[in-house]
């Protein structure tokens, strides 16, 4: 790979709870800039090391790579960072379960090898767009990687919304939540919501119900074309709109959410060795054996 070709600017995005995320980030930073790399430490994670850091927005409208040293909620705090921009996300697993990282936290050195000398493809990964209208005026906007979830506030009280998707009303829906999600966000919240998975790559939206009060409220598979607009009846609680469970908007009656999907919003590496299915194998336990077969 020609120097040229090689990438020189990385930003570093960690879990600042997580002390092996601390120990670890003056020796990667070293190793980097032995190899030409300029780099930056979001200034969260930097103030834990005692030094000056940069805020995230600025670290993405530069970065080549943006490396993420968590688990999903890193990684997705991350992504959304990156939405719309040219950098490309690079998450390694320091936290649980971890199904969006890339890496395991021991293999941190081999993952950046791979990526600065772009070894590893750049794969283009779509995002839900939501805005929220009050009185006929757009007062909030936001994004999510995974999902944009309504509910109640406090989490016990059914929402009382009205649905309306592919240029139909689909009626009164009354649940615990509804649930507009990316192909990738299709393994978490709205999987065990009784929701679909679909391949990452896939372009589509996955609206899922969150226990519905009727047997006839299903999930729907529609595609990124497609317009999911939701007005708020009311609940016993206050409703919130919750980007990836992450950044919160809190709705009022009578409010309008329309979500829409957006193409190849981010770029996030891919690990040959890591597919898909094995992820759906090792990290929610999607098994068998010959043996059972037999």
């Amino acid at each position: 790979m020609s120097a040229a070709g090689r990438v020189r600017r990385v930003g570093i995005l960690g879990h600042t709870g997580r002390a092996a995320v601390r120990d670890v980030v003056p020796g990667l930073r070293r190793w980097l800039v032995r190899r030409g790399c300029d780099v930056q430490i979001e200034q969260g994670l930097a103030r834990t090391l005692g030094e000056d850091g940069a805020p995230l927005t600025s670290i993405a409208a530069r970065c080549q790579i943006l490396l993420t040293l968590g688990g999903d909620g890193t990684a997705l705090v991350g992504g959304r960072a990156l939405i719309g921009k040219r950098g490309i996300l690079l998450p390694v697993n320091f936290g649980g379960l971890g199904f969006l990282t890339i890496a395991e936290a021991s293999e941190i050195e081999s993952a950046l090898t791979s990526a600065t000398t772009r070894a590893w493809r750049a794969a283009p990964r779509g995002v839900v767009r939501a805005q929220v209208a009050r009185g006929g005026r757009v007062v909030r906007r936001g994004a999510a990687m995974n999902d944009a979830v309504i509910k109640g506030a406090g989490g016990v009280s059914a929402v009382h919304l009205r649905l309306d998707a592919l240029g139909q009303s689909l009626g009164l829906l009354v649940a615990d939540g509804l649930i507009v999600a990316t192909a990738a966000g299709s393994t978490a919240y709205s999987l065990s919501a009784g929701g679909p998975l679909l391949a990452p790559e896939l372009e589509a939206i996955v609206v899922t119900p969150v226990c519905a009060h009727s047997l006839g409220s299903r999930t729907m598979v529609l595609p990124p074309d497609a317009d999911v607009h939701v007005r708020v009846i009311g609940s016993q609680d206050r409703c919130v709109l919750l980007f990836d469970g992450q950044e919160r908007i809190d709705l009022e009656p009578k409010d309008q959410v329309r979500a829409r999907y957006q193409r190849a919003a981010v770029r996030v590496f891919e690990n040959p060795e890591r597919p898909f299915g094995r992820s759906l194998r090792v990290k929610l336990g999607w098994q068998g054996s010959a043996r059972r077969s037999m």
